[in-house]
């Protein structure tokens, strides 16, 4: 039987927020964890049944917002959210089968806008993609908003085969997150401020190729980027500059030849 083996523990990525937008957790197969309570509280109310990636938003007060598993999105009442014609958001362009299929972060110096990035599973071609929400509309439970007016509820960071990975810190510039994926032997850095994703990458080349499977992570500090290559049974540590968006290509720390059917994939 094949074993994957979770290598590091950097804080979970939402802590690099403020307040407590992490403090509700849906994941697994209808699994929830509520940290507003002292001890966490299980919930079974959820409606993501998923192996793989998902992400939950909570507001500044630890109010439930939506959470996703980067094929569809369900609001605060465990409802699919619609788009603003009305339509379901259960065709988003992730895949459940991804290891980080979905990952929210709000829209600097905005109250009610979301970004919703997603990717997916290796074997297709959906690529790096991401939807706006706009948590103003439907009466606080949001709707899917065409952000750019161009017709689509989507914008496409990247196309064709992606790796599975994405994850997010803040910069070290006021009122800015850096939005991390890696395709190869390249990192792929999105700086989202008050005007939006800056939807032209910050492009860091490394040595080793990266394989799809296995979790990507930054430190909540902006300083360190670790990233699992599940195929390859190896597990590196870089250095990130959160000013610049750049990784740095001195692989401080690798952690390879696992032993016996071990492979790394979480982070």
């Amino acid at each position: 039987m094949k074993k994957t083996i979770t290598l590091f523990l950097l804080f979970i990525g939402l802590h690099s927020y403020s307040q407590k937008q992490a403090n509700f957790w849906y994941f697994g197969q209808g699994a929830g964890v509520d940290f507003n309570f002292t001890p966490p509280k299980a919930l079974t109310d959820g409606e993501l049944y998923t192996l793989e990636g998902c992400s939950t938003f909570s507001d500044a007060d630890g109010n439930l917002l939506f959470y996703s598993d980067g094929r569809k999105v369900w609001n605060k009442n465990h409802i699919v959210m619609n788009y603003t014609n009305g339509n379901p958001g259960d065709n988003l362009l992730g895949d459940s089968s991804a290891t980080q299929s979905g990952m929210i972060i709000p829209k600097p110096s905005t109250e009610d806008i979301y970004y919703l990035f997603t990717v997916t599973d290796n074997n297709s071609a959906n690529g790096f993609n991401v939807y706006t929400i706009d948590m103003s509309l439907d009466g606080g439970n949001g709707e899917l908003i065409d952000e750019d007016g161009d017709g689509e509820f989507f914008t496409e960071l990247q196309s064709l085969n992606w790796s599975e990975k994405v994850a997010a810190v803040k910069g070290q510039e006021c009122n800015t997150f850096w939005v991390v994926t890696v395709n190869g032997n390249d990192f792929y850095s999105y700086k989202v401020d008050r005007t939006g994703v800056n939807t032209t990458p910050v492009i860091s080349p490394i040595t080793t190729n990266i394989e799809n499977r296995g979790y990507l992570k930054l430190s909540p500090d902006g300083t360190k980027l670790a990233v699992a290559s599940q195929g390859d049974r190896v597990a590196i540590l870089y250095d990130f500059n959160n000013l610049t968006g750049e990784v740095i290509n001195d692989e401080t720390y690798v952690i390879e030849n696992f032993s016996g059917d071990g492979e790394p994939y979480g982070v």
